[in-house]
């Protein structure tokens, strides 16, 4: 032991200062702050970035569909091709449409080859070039795929007595006046469903029901608190910017009209659901929050799906 040492020994002792215990407090306290320090912008961020880069995808999205295939008249194409797929969907708005391929469109009829293809199929060849008239209303868009591969995208109005259908490719008015051939496509088309408001009433009680149960048995199951409803401050904020972005994007798919297209309701429920279920993974997994999360996400998304089979 050299003098020096032997000094150092008088002066401050012998016995070790840097102990296990406060390397473990010196550890404990690095990470606390490198926790704080991420929690307050960098996860936030991520969910921002996600929601971005979705609403990118979605706007460059074909949720408009363009056909290249020249274009033939309705009568020509009705007079020497079969129709494959007819969709029509209901809509009074002239600068819209509605209509699409079978699957894209909720809430569209969809009627493959057969009996009624082919009554739509016996009006459209009695169809004449005329002048739109102020006569007619706006009823339908109609979706249609000849044999030959062509597709055609027709306003359809209705008069009194007549139909008549404006090709949206070519803008040329059709009119049709034979009765029979009307009669007869109107018969399958226009059948009246009786909407009971009761039983819809019921089912809505039942869904919001289902959503209680379920919510109620998870917390019993797992003991997950319903209060305090946040854990952190930073909890409660980035729960709020969650909700003002999922604002932001419902009216987006409102003013674009994306909220017609399955494919693009899904990716709503995506959006809103699943930045939902990772910040309560996020925040609450110790007290196992995001099970929760969990249910309601699945819970919707099985609704969904009925409603869309339930429609169809």
């Amino acid at each position: 032991m050299t003098s020096f040492k032997k000094k150092l020994n008088e002066e401050i002792g012998e016995t070790p200062r840097f102990t296990k215990g406060l390397k473990e407090r010196i550890v404990h306290q690095a990470a606390q702050q490198q926790y704080k320090q991420i929690s307050k912008w960098q996860y936030p961020a991520i969910i921002v970035g996600i929601m971005v880069t979705l609403l990118f995808l979605i706007a460059s999205g074909p949720w408009q569909q363009t056909e290249y295939v020249q274009h033939a008249s309705i009568v020509e194409l009705a007079q020497n091709e079969e129709i494959q797929q007819l969709s029509i969907a209901q809509n009074w708005y002239e600068d819209s449409f509605k209509a699409g391929r079978t699957g894209w469109v909720i809430g569209q009829q969809e009627y493959a080859k057969g009996t009624e293809t082919k009554l739509f199929k016996n009006m459209l060849q009695k169809a004449v070039v005329r002048q739109k008239s102020e006569e007619y209303y706006l009823i339908n868009n109609l979706w249609i795929e000849f044999s030959n591969g062509q597709v055609v995208k027709l306003q359809m109005f209705k008069s009194d007595d007549k139909f008549a259908f404006l090709d949206l490719k070519t803008n040329k008015f059709y009119e049709v006046n034979d009765g029979e051939a009307i009669s007869a496509f109107t018969d399958f088309n226009f059948k009246k469903l009786d909407f009971n408001f009761l039983v819809f009433l019921v089912w809505i009680g039942f869904i919001w029901l289902g959503a209680w149960v379920a919510e109620r048995a998870v917390r019993w199951k797992f003991h997950i608190p319903k209060e305090p409803k946040y854990v952190s401050d930073n909890h409660k904020k980035v729960v709020y910017l969650n909700k003002f972005i999922n604002v932001i994007v419902l009216c987006i798919f409102n003013l674009k009209s994306w909220i017609i297209f399955i494919a693009a309701d899904f990716v709503l429920i995506l959006v809103i659901l699943l930045p939902n279920l990772a910040i309560e993974y996020y925040f609450g997994r110790h007290e196992k929050r995001h099970y929760v999360a969990l249910t309601t996400t699945t819970y919707t998304s099985i609704i969904f799906i009925a409603f869309l089979i339930w429609i169809q």
